[in-house]
């Protein structure tokens, strides 16, 4: 969400509305504070106690009108600023500044790192015939499935419609189309009396097909793309059959 995100941020912990540019760097200079407190105190004190302290003592009394948010409620805005609002797995942006710093983590530790990009087969169909209501519950199942389904280890988000991304830890091809094929199972067998859905899913694997985000996003998209031409409800790993 960019810079609107830390003005709706700033917004409801303090109570006033910044410009985002300017809610952005006074954001940065509350967790700054909250640090030096911290190293201060010998203890962390949050981010609310932190705000009071910055605003009363630090900028001529603003912190006068301050109308504080709760520490929960800010988690929760938190949260919600990084996940797909029908899902509640990652959105698409988070998923690939993850994917990115995988990479690096990856590269530094000599490690393999796989994308798995699975879409719903004739998801279409499902909109036309029963509605979009119907739709999204169908999405949210999925996200459920997912989660039951990988290692907790792993990153798995909405990646924009009815695509999905798994990010797979330490996984080279030969795990990850396992993975791959345990997930499929698991949604065809979901939804074997519920619309009968299926998922064609392509796989990708750094650093032996890709060694960037976007070579690694076009890989497991184009093996998508040969599983959907395979005859769907499949899995196909990046340069192979």
């Amino acid at each position: 969400r960019g810079d609107g995100f830390y003005s709706d941020l700033v917004f409801a912990l303090l109570g006033r509305r910044y410009p985002r540019s300017d809610a952005h760097a006074l954001w940065d200079e509350i967790v700054s504070h909250r640090d030096a407190l911290a190293g201060a105190l010998g203890r962390n004190p949050g981010v609310v106690v932190a705000a009071l302290d910055w605003l009363s003592n630090l900028k001529d009394g603003e912190g006068l009108e301050l109308s504080l948010v709760e520490s929960s409620k800010l988690e929760t805005m938190l949260e919600r600023a990084v996940v797909d609002g029908l899902t509640g797995l990652y959105d698409h942006d988070t998923l690939l500044t993850l994917l990115e710093k995988e990479i690096e983590r990856a590269s530094r530790y000599a490690e393999a790192i796989s994308l798995l990009l699975l879409d719903l087969d004739d998801f279409k169909q499902v909109n036309d015939v029963f509605g979009h209501q119907k739709g999204d519950e169908i999405l949210v199942l999925l996200a459920d499935v997912i989660r039951q389904t990988i290692r907790t280890m792993d990153i798995a988000g909405r990646y924009g419609g009815e695509e999905f991304v798994l990010i797979l830890h330490e996984t080279d091809m030969t795990a990850a189309l396992q993975s791959a094929e345990r997930l499929r199972a698991a949604v065809e067998n979901r939804f074997r009396q519920d619309a009968q859905l299926t998922i064609s899913v392509g796989a990708a694997c750094f650093p032996d097909q890709a060694q960037t985000v976007d070579a690694l996003v076009k890989a497991a998209d184009e093996a998508l793309y040969r599983a959907k031409a395979k005859g769907k409800n499949c899995v196909v790993p990046a340069g192979g059959d």
